[in-house]
């Protein structure tokens, strides 16, 4: 059966957001296996899928434009095993493109067995 991990993400990205980075989240959100994810862990294709009874059965993903502020904003929610640290792997690599202040939540993950989720911030500025 194996363990699984939960993750949780809500973002507003940068309004410079490569349009590479969106093909990859829309690819993610829209659960299509194309050319886009061919590069990146198999398993993020499923990130926002609910896929074990071990956490809550829900699971969200959800890439929105607003014409207003002009910029995309992602809400995401499944669980996966993520034995190849694909959840770590996920938010060190949007980590960049996240709109928001040093020490913002932006999400959580949490393996089946914790009580408690790991809570994940934007970085500290190293300057300060």
């Amino acid at each position: 059966m194996g363990m699984y991990t939960e993750i949780y993400i809500n973002v507003d990205l940068k309004k410079d957001t490569p349009d590479d980075v969106i093909g990859v989240l829309k690819a993610m959100c829209d659960q299509e296996c194309n050319e886009v994810l061919v590069d990146y862990p198999y398993k993020w294709i499923c990130l926002f899928s609910n896929m074990s009874y071990y956490t809550p059965s829900t699971n969200c993903r959800f890439l929105e434009f607003d014409t207003i502020s002009n910029k995309w904003s992602l809400l995401g929610k499944g669980d996966i095993k993520n034995y190849g640290n694909e959840i770590e792997e996920f938010f060190e690599w949007i980590m960049p493109y996240v709109d928001g202040y040093p020490g913002d939540f932006i999400g959580y993950s949490r393996y089946e067995e914790d009580q408690k989720p790991t809570l994940i911030f934007l970085p500290e500025d190293e300057d300060t």
